[in-house]
C-alpha cells in the first residue's frame, strides 16, 4: 500500500444523485462489491447505472455468484435498501460508477506508481522495454477498475485493486 493518501475517483452515491439518475431515466443499477484502498473490506459498493433491465443483467452476468444484484430504484423496497446503504448513519460507502475529475486516470498513475512498480516487479514476468518503459491505462468494466499494463511487448490486464490492496 503506498504512503500517500489513498484516491478513489468515484462519484459517492446521495439521495440527490438518485433522484437525478431518476430523472435521466437510469432507474436500474447494478449494486456490487467494491474493494479499494481506504474503505474498509467489505463495507464498499459500485452502483453502476442503467436506463434497462436488460443491460444491467448482462453485466450481473460477468460477476461471480453473490457479487452483486439488480436494483430498481421505481420499486419503493428495493429503493429503501439501497438508501439504508447510504444513511448518514450507515456504515458502508456506495459509490456511483462515474468519476469526480476528469484528470483521474493521470492521478490514479500518480498515486499509485509505486504500488504499481512493486507488482509488476513481485508479482509479474514482465520486462520493461528501455526505450518505450511501462504505459499503464485504466478501464472500467462490469463495476471494476482494471489496469492495462502495456511494456511495448507484453500486455496485461489486471483488476487495479489487486495493485493497490
Amino acid at each position: 500500500m503506498s504512503l500517500i493518501q489513498p484516491y478513489n475517483p468515484f462519484e459517492p452515491l446521495t439521495i440527490e444523485r438518485i433522484q437525478q439518475l431518476l430523472l435521466m431515466g437510469q432507474p436500474i443499477l447494478v449494486v456490487q462489491r467494491f474493494q479499494w484502498a481506504g474503505i474498509n473490506n467489505g463495507a464498499g459498493f459500485m452502483a453502476t447505472r442503467y436506463s434497462y433491465p436488460e443491460d444491467a443483467a448482462d453485466h450481473l452476468s460477468h460477476l461471480l455468484p453473490n457479487e452483486g444484484k439488480m436494483v430498481d430504484l421505481l420499486q419503493p423496497l428495493q429503493r429503501d435498501r439501497l438508501l439504508a446503504l447510504i444513511a448518514p448513519t450507515s456504515t458502508y460507502q456506495v459509490y456511483l460508477d462515474s468519476l469526480k475529475d476528469k484528470k483521474w486516470a493521470k492521478r490514479m498513475q500518480q498515486v499509485y506508481a509505486e504500488d504499481v512498480r512493486r507488482f509488476i516487479r513481485s508479482q509479474t514476468r514482465l520486462k520493461p522495454d528501455r526505450n518505450t518503459g511501462v504505459d499503464v491505462n485504466f478501464d472500467f468494466r462490469h463495476g471494476r477498475v482494471m489496469a492495462v499494463i502495456n511494456t511495448g511487448t507484453q500486455r496485461l490486464e489486471v483488476p487495479f485493486y489487486d495493485i493497490i490492496k
